[in-house]
C-alpha cells in the first residue's frame, strides 16, 4: 500500500480536477468580462476612481478586483479562452494539493484518508473553479490557514511571516474578501499559551498593514461593509441564495455538512476547529458563493477527527467489502465499454496514455496482485477497492473530457446583436440598455451601458450617487413605466430577449420603437428570440 499510494497521489489527485475543467463554458453573461474590461482600462489609463464603463456620470468606484482583472485581460489577450482553462486548472490543482498537504499534516500522516478527502474535495470544487476573483481568494485563505495550523502545532513564528504578504495579495486580487484574512485568525487565538496569542496578534497587525498596500487604501478593505448583507442583492442574485438540496451541488453540501457536524460533536477536537468549521459552514449556509471556502477551510478538521481511520478498519466487514468490490467492477466495466465503443478514437494522445495507465493499474490490482495466493485477501482487498474508485473517477473524467470537446459553442445571441449595431455605429456613440449580465460583454466592445453584474457598484453606498440596482429591479418587475425609463436615459439602442417577456412584448408592440435586428435560436424545446430596438425619432 505504501509503495502504491505515492503513484496514485502524484498522477490521479491533480487529474481529478484537470479532467473536469474542459466542461467550463465562457458564456456571454460571464462575470469575467467586466473584470477583463477593468484590467484593460488600468493597463491603458491607470486606476479609475470614477466608473468609466457605464452611461452614468460620476459613479465613485473602488476597483477591488483590479489585479484579478489585469491578469484575466492579459491571459485572454495572449491565449484566449484556452488561457482561462489553463489558469483554472493551475489554481484548482494548486488548491487541492495544498489541501492534501494540510490534511496530511493534521491527520498525522494518514495518507489514505488525506488522499480520499482531497480527491473528493477536488471533484466537488472543480465546477466552481472558473475565472473569477474568488479562485484567488480561496487559494490565499487556504494557504493562510495552513500556515496558521503549522504555527499552532509547532509554535514556530516563522510560519506567520508570510501572512502580511498574503494579506496584500488578497487586498489586490479580491478586496471584498480581505476581512476573511483576519477572521480566519480568530479561531487560532483559542489556545492556552500567552506566547502563541502574542505572536498571532502581532501577525494580525501585520495582516492589517499588508492589506493597506493597495491603490484604494482603507476604502478597499472596508468594501465588504458597503456591499454585503444587502437584502435586495441577496434576494435577486442567485449566488447569494442559500444552497438548495434540490440541486446536485446542494445535496453534496448538506451531506458533507451533516458528516462534519456529527464528527465535531461526536469526538473531542480542538476549539479552533469547531469555531473555524462552524463559522465557514454558517457562511456557506447563508450564501452559495461561499461553498469553495466551505470545502477548503471547513472540512479539513475531518482529517484530524478520523486520523486513526485505516482501510483495514473501513473494510473489516468482508461481506460489505466484497459487495463494494463487485459493484465497482460493474461500474468500471460499464464506463470503460462506453469509452471504447463510442469515444476512444476521439481521445487525444496524452489522455490515451493516462487511460492505458489507468487500465493497467486496474488489471494489475484486480486480477494479478495477490497475497498468499488469494485474490481477495483481507489485507489486499482495500487496495483493490481504492484502485477501482480512483479508476472510475479517472475514466469518467476522460469520458466527460471528450464529451466537452464535442460540446456546441456557447450561443452568441448578444454578440451577434452587438456586432450588427457596430456595422453602422461607432462604440462611443452608443448608449445601450441590456440585461444586467450582458453589460460586461457590451463593455468589451467599448460600448457604454446601463448596468452590469457588479451589483454592489450600483448601490448608492458605493457609488455615492443613486441606487441604480434597485431601479433596475423595479424596472424589470414592471414597477417603472418602460417609456419613462427609456426616455430618462435616452438610450440609442435596446437589446432585449424573450427571457424578459414583459418588456420584450411591450416593445415589440410599441410604435414608438423600431426593430432593426432580430434573431431566433432553438435549443431543444427552448426558443430564444432577441431583438434590437431603437427609439423612433420625432
Amino acid at each position: 500500500m505504501n509503495r502504491f499510494l505515492p503513484l496514485v497521489q502524484i498522477i490521479f489527485l491533480p487529474a481529478g480536477v484537470l479532467l473536469w475543467q474542459p466542461l467550463f463554458k465562457f458564456i456571454e453573461e460571464s462575470d469575467t468580462y467586466f473584470a477583463m474590461n477593468l484590467g484593460r482600462y488600468i493597463l491603458e489609463h491607470g486606476f479609475p476612481h470614477v466608473d468609466p464603463f457605464t452611461i452614468h456620470e460620476n459613479l465613485q468606484l473602488v476597483a477591488q478586483q483590479w489585479l484579478s482583472g489585469v491578469l484575466f485581460w492579459q491571459i485572454y489577450k495572449d491565449f484566449g479562452v484556452d488561457g482561462f482553462l489553463i489558469l483554472d486548472a493551475l489554481i484548482g490543482v494548486a488548491s487541492v494539493l495544498i489541501y492534501w498537504r494540510l490534511c496530511l499534516f493534521v491527520s498525522g500522516g494518514n495518507k489514505v484518508l488525506s488522499f480520499a478527502m482531497s480527491f473528493v474535495v477536488g471533484f466537488l470544487i472543480s465546477a466552481m473553479i472558473v475565472p473569477r476573483p474568488h479562485i484567488f481568494s480561496a487559494l490565499l485563505l487556504l494557504i493562510e490557514v495552513f500556515l496558521l495550523e503549522k504555527f499552532t502545532r509547532t509554535e514556530n513564528f516563522k510560519f506567520l511571516l508570510p501572512l502580511p504578504l498574503l494579506s496584500m495579495l488578497l487586498a489586490n486580487f479580491h478586496a471584498a474578501m480581505w476581512l476573511m484574512s483576519l477572521v480566519v485568525c480568530l479561531p487560532f487565538l483559542f489556545v492556552k499559551s500567552f506566547r502563541h496569542v502574542k505572536f498571532l496578534l502581532a501577525a494580525m497587525a501585520g495582516i492589517f498593514l499588508g492589506g493597506l498596500i493597495n491603490p484604494y487604501g482603507v476604502d478597499a478593505l472596508t468594501y465588504v461593509f458597503r456591499s454585503y448583507g444587502v437584502d435586495l442583492i441577496n434576494a435577486n442574485i442567485p449566488e447569494m441564495h442559500s444552497p438548495t438540496a434540490q440541486s446536485f451541488r446542494g445535496k453534496f453540501f448538506y451531506l458533507t455538512e451533516t458528516l462534519l457536524i456529527f464528527s465535531l460533536a461526536r469526538f473531542k477536537v480542538p476549539w479552533r476547529y469547531i469555531f473555524l468549521s462552524g463559522g465557514i459552514t454558517f457562511m456557506a449556509l447563508m450564501h452559495g458563493r461561499n461553498l469553495p471556502l466551505f470545502y477548503f477551510l471547513a472540512t479539513f478538521p475531518l482529517a484530524y477527527v478520523w486520523r486513526e481511520l485505516t482501510t483495514e478498519k473501513i473494510f473489516k466487514q468482508r461481506a460489505l467489502s466484497l459487495g463494494l468490490f463487485f459493484l465497482l467492477i460493474a461500474a468500471n466495466t460499464a464506463i470503460v465499454i462506453t469509452v471504447l465503443k463510442e469515444d476512444f478514437a476521439k481521445i487525444p494522445a496524452p489522455l490515451e496514455t493516462l487511460f492505458a495507465i489507468s487500465m493497467l493499474a486496474m488489471i494489475y490490482n484486480v486480477l494479478v496482485l495477490r497475497l498468499e495466493k488469494t485474490l481477495f485477501h483481507p489485507t489486499i482487498l482495500p487496495r483493490k477497492i481504492l484502485s477501482l474508485i480512483v479508476n472510475l473517477f479517472i475514466v469518467s473524467g476522460i469520458f466527460f473530457f471528450v464529451l466537452a470537446a464535442e460540446k456546441t459553442k456557447p450561443p452568441e445571441t448578444y454578440t451577434a446583436a452587438i456586432n450588427f449595431i457596430l456595422r453602422t455605429e461607432r462604440p462611443e456613440n452608443i448608449s445601450l440598455y441590456a440585461e444586467q449580465g450582458i453589460g460586461g460583454l457590451a463593455g468589451s466592445f467599448g460600448i457604454k451601458y446601463y448596468i452590469d453584474s457588479r451589483s454592489e457598484v450600483f448601490l448608492a453606498a458605493n457609488n455615492g450617487q443613486k441606487d441604480i440596482f434597485e431601479e433596475y429591479i423595479d424596472f424589470s418587475r414592471g414597477k417603472i413605466n418602460y417609456k419613462d425609463f427609456f426616455r430618462r436615459y435616452d438610450f440609442t439602442h435596446i437589446i432585449i430577449t424573450n427571457d424578459t417577456p414583459f418588456i420584450f412584448d411591450e416593445l415589440s408592440g410599441d410604435k414608438d420603437f423600431r426593430v432593426i435586428y432580430e434573431s431566433e435560436r432553438v435549443d431543444g424545446t427552448q426558443v430564444t428570440r432577441c431583438k434590437v430596438f431603437v427609439p423612433k425619432k420625432d
